[in-house]
């Protein structure tokens, strides 16, 4: 009797919400025992051809004379529950079902399809990117490799291998990042034999071992705790410097040795060269490496050894999630509270919540490890859907680092002109002196202008909203970007009457000129996107500090995440107060985090560390939450505040951006759907707008928002979605759903 399947559940890989559920067709005799869940084919759609994938097979089907599915393009391109979390995240994000299918594909993206005839017969190819073992190709990666030396030496012996044949050479060590992923290639093709391998190096090229220490107290409870806990999402919060990268690498220990995979996830891999040397120290070839630094073909690459099952550990940035791991245990994200785990475009998921999803439906555990976790994990934690794990000391002697605040608007009445305190000022003379190192942050993030008084350190903000008003040079206005408020800009200060009502700013660039013309002969390493553009530019600014002798990191919002260099005794905040007052009800709390996180970097060898905060509002609950070490100090003031005027946790938002090139199409569409949004609000919801977005011109395109509040684990994004099908929008008009968006631009 056939027991082979006779239907296939096919999405179509198309971006439009016309085509949100799978197609059913027939499966041909001739290729159903090739059909598996996952599998690219190639299928006919209206009077052309698609690439859709089989989500489902059934032995019927509710369809009379379904059409065949011409041709299976290859093996299954993902893992076994990509439908269903893709179904998740459609629903859950309001987003296209393709969309979603989207983030399980190998990297190269849409698979792109070659027909060939042979024979007379005709055949459709699926075209993936590889990396060849060509002479060329291998040139290309070894010059990627960011270690000139040890890539030279590599580059040697490999053109050797393929002129000469199988070889042997104790140099070959799989120690150059996405190399090592071409290295197998190499060897899988008798191109080369490698018999040993050293331990991996640092992207900075300075090697660094690794091995397991003695946990402390608090890290053995947090290890023992995560190894007990399958299916649940542990809250791991540990203070800069307490080894929290030690406890997940016993957690993935204890993964592998139950035969599970682990996948880790941090903010922006090529910021964190630091941390991922740790992994492929300890795990070695066990590690696949995926980041956006590399080609194409290399994350393809890493991408094959995890799907293959020769890679248990995968290693990389929000994406990474998705990867085709064979039997998924453990997923760790660190430093949870970072904003890059929240998707910019469709389908706009937040990492955290799909790998909470993950493990309530799975027996996946999730760690969320963080110095200064978001109040998202913070509510999950107080309303027991989660369980939290502490490290309170750090692991190093002399503990966290002096924290002094100076007050810039007493400086400025002082008669202090410069952007530097004298407390900073004689810190940075103390480096130069001492010839140790120290890291100077300038606080700028976004886009947003606002207006600040340098008397009293006055900042013009919404009565309705509780966020910064934002500074509009055109009609010289101040204007609200959650609830559309616009007032005149003030000419003096409204709570001191001071002329000195200025907007805020300054870049890099000054602030390093500024060095420079102070202490000459002080060595400065600028990190900024202007300076770290190119590949390997994190790395090479990271190297050029690492291998001074005396001198500063100056950057901005880089420089704060994933740092660990003993040497480093003085961390500087030129400005603290730029995050404090973008117009965004999360501004205070990333303030803090920021801020905390900064400060870490200091002290972590032999010699005790010092961090200078400068602002202009010094009794705010971010500085003085930082300044005592004491993070209460600031959440007991923002759950109130949210609680009270509405926004996440304590409440559910969604934001949804019209765009287009006509301001009055944009307009009138803006408020077609407003009005189509409230006609079914459910009772307790609220909609905001529409009103301009903070972003309110780009590209040419106007923008306009409309803002849904609802109530916490409400149902948004089907509700997004259902409205949004009801109340299509007319051509050239874009619509971008945000459901717990992360920002408002």
């Amino acid at each position: 009797m056939d027991m082979h399947p006779s239907v296939a559940r096919v999405v179509i890989d198309v971006r439009t919400r016309a085509l949100d559920e799978p197609f059913d067709y027939a499966i041909p005799v001739d290729l159903a025992d090739r059909i598996a869940i996952g599998c690219p084919v190639l299928v006919p759609l209206g009077t052309r051809r698609a690439v859709g994938f089989v989500v489902g097979v059934a032995s019927d089907s509710r369809f009379d004379n379904l059409r065949p599915i011409e041709a299976i393009l290859g093996e299954s391109l993902s893992r076994a529950d990509a439908y269903d979390l893709a179904r998740w995240i459609a629903d859950e994000y309001a987003a296209p079902l393709a969309e979603a299918m989207r983030l399980f594909l190998p990297p190269g993206g849409t698979p792109k399809v070659v027909k060939r005839e042979v024979d007379g017969a005709v055949t459709w190819d699926l075209v993936r990117p590889t990396v060849s073992a060509a002479e060329d190709r291998v040139v290309t990666l070894l010059d990627s490799s960011y270690q000139p030396k040890a890539g030279a030496r590599l580059q040697r012996s490999i053109l050797d291998a393929l002129r000469m044949g199988p070889v042997t050479s104790g140099e070959l060590a799989a120690e150059l990042g996405a190399v090592s992923a071409a290295l197998k290639t190499l060897e899988q093709r008798g191109a080369v034999e490698v018999t040993a391998r050293r331990r991996w190096r640092g992207e900075s090229g300075r090697a660094r071992e690794d091995t397991a220490h003695t946990l402390t107290t608090a890290q053995r409870d947090a290890v023992e705790k995560i190894c007990a806990s399958p299916g649940d999402v542990i809250v791991l919060e540990g203070v800069t410097g307490s080894g929290k990268t030690e406890v997940y690498l016993r957690a993935i220990e204890h993964t592998l040795a139950a035969g599970r995979d682990a996948i880790v996830l941090v903010p922006e891999i090529s910021l964190t060269p630091q941390t991922v040397g740790r992994f492929r120290a300890r795990f070695g070839n066990l590690v696949a490496v995926l980041h956006s630094r590399l080609s194409v073909g290399e994350r393809f690459d890493q991408w094959s050894l995890a799907a293959q099952g020769d890679a248990k550990v995968v290693v990389g940035a929000r994406s990474a999630l998705f990867a085709p791991v064979r039997d998924l245990g453990l997923v760790i994200i660190d430093e949870e509270h970072e904003s890059s785990y929240k998707q910019s475009s469709a389908p706009r998921y937040h990492a955290r919540d799909v790998a909470a999803h993950i493990a309530e439906s799975s027996s996946v555990t999730v760690v969320l490890g963080s110095a200064t976790p978001s109040m998202e994990a913070r509510a999950a934690v107080d309303d027991c859907r989660w369980v939290s794990a502490m490290l309170p000391e750090r692991v190093t002697a002399h503990g966290l680092p002096e924290v002094r605040i100076v007050d810039m608007g007493a400086e400025f009445g002082g008669g202090n002109r410069s952007m530097f305190s004298s407390a900073l000022g004689d810190a940075i003379d103390a480096v130069r002196q001492r010839k140790s190192k120290g890291v100077l942050f300038l606080n700028r993030r976004g886009f947003a202008s606002f207006l600040l008084c340098r008397e009293c350190g006055y900042v013009p903000r919404c009565g309705n909203c509780s966020v910064s008003l934002t500074y509009h040079e055109r009609g010289d206005r101040l204007t609200c970007h959650h609830c559309g408020h616009t007032e005149p800009t003030p000419v003096t200060c409204p709570r001191c009457e001071s002329p000195y009502l200025r907007r805020f700013g300054a870049g890099t660039q000054r602030v390093e000129d500024e060095i420079r013309a102070r202490w000459p002969d002080l060595a400065v390493v600028r990190m900024d996107a202007d300076t770290t553009s190119g590949k390997g530019g994190h790395e090479r600014a990271l190297a050029a500090f690492e291998d001074l002798e005396s001198g500063l990191l100056l950057g901005t919002q880089m420089v704060a995440k994933g740092l660990d260099y003993p040497e480093v005794t003085l961390v500087g905040v030129i400005n603290a107060d730029t995050t404090m007052h973008l117009p965004d009800f999360r501004a205070a709390e990333r303030t803090y985090q920021l801020l905390e996180q900064v400060s870490g970097r200091a002290g972590r060898g032999e010699d005790p560390g010092l961090v200078v905060v400068q602002t202009y509002w010094p009794d705010h609950p971010a500085i003085r939450a930082v300044a005592a070490r004491d993070a209460e100090i600031l959440y007991a003031e923002e759950r109130e505040l949210r609680a009270s005027v509405g926004w996440a946790p304590y409440r559910r938002v969604a934001n949804i951006v019209i765009s287009g090139e006509t301001s009055s199409t944009v307009t009138s569409y803006s408020s077609t759907l407003g009005a189509a949004l409230t006609e079914n609000l459910p009772e307790g919801w609220e909609v905001l707008g529409p009103s301009d977005a903070a972003l309110a011109r780009v590209k040419r395109a106007y923008r306009r928002h409309l803002i849904i509040k609802a109530e916490p684990g409400a149902a948004l994004g089907p509700f997004v979605r259902e409205v949004l099908s009801r109340c299509p929008a007319p051509a050239g008009i874009a619509v971008a759903p945000d459901i717990d968006p992360v920002d408002f631009l």
